[in-house]
């Protein structure tokens, strides 16, 4: 699968859209099935477990279904979308419709790590560790993640530098 499909890249000229959850998608619903598979597990060693450890494995396991759930059906569609001619970011998802969340001249993406894996997130310049906004899978070691993260470096992150560039340039000139 190339690049353009796992993200579901939609490009203008003067606007660049994709979503950065969806390749995560095939493991949310592996991830599904694997709670289902407990749950019938579960129901099978009914009888070897009182009725309160039933009871909090139970909510457990629905919190993990409802939270997958969520991931399939709103998180991996969440879009982001960059244009220039409106020097925007917009973010849009099933849940709500189009807003603005910063300008394009003042966007600043920078790398996230946490226990070994990172992700590139969004930010306001200044702002950026205050309020930013996954905009990638997670990446970690390995020879695979790697080639995964310089693709992404390469074709996505060079997509909305170029974007953001030449709504910088197009300031200059009006204020020249």
């Amino acid at each position: 699968m190339n690049i353009q499909e796992k993200y579901n890249i939609q490009e203008t000229a003067n606007t660049f859209s994709f979503c950065p959850k969806k390749p995560t998608l095939a493991m949310s619903w592996w991830f599904l099935v694997g709670i289902i598979v407990g749950i019938v597990i579960l129901l099978f060693f009914n009888n070897l477990l009182d009725q309160a450890m039933r009871w909090a494995i139970y909510i457990l396991m629905g919190y993990f279904v409802l939270h997958t759930l969520y991931d399939i059906q709103i998180g991996s569609k969440i879009r982001y979308t960059f244009d220039t001619n409106e020097n925007a970011v917009y973010r849009s998802s099933p849940l709500r419709a189009k807003t603005k969340i910063m300008m394009l001249d003042e966007i600043v993406i920078f790398i996230h790590s946490e226990m070994g894996s990172s992700y590139y997130a969004l930010g306001a310049k200044k702002r950026q560790f205050i309020k930013s906004y996954i905009i990638s899978e997670g990446f970690s070691a390995g020879k695979k993640c790697e080639i995964k993260q310089h693709a992404y470096e390469n074709f996505v992150l060079m997509k909305i530098d170029k974007l953001q560039d030449s709504v910088l340039k197009n300031a200059e000139t009006k204020n020249t």
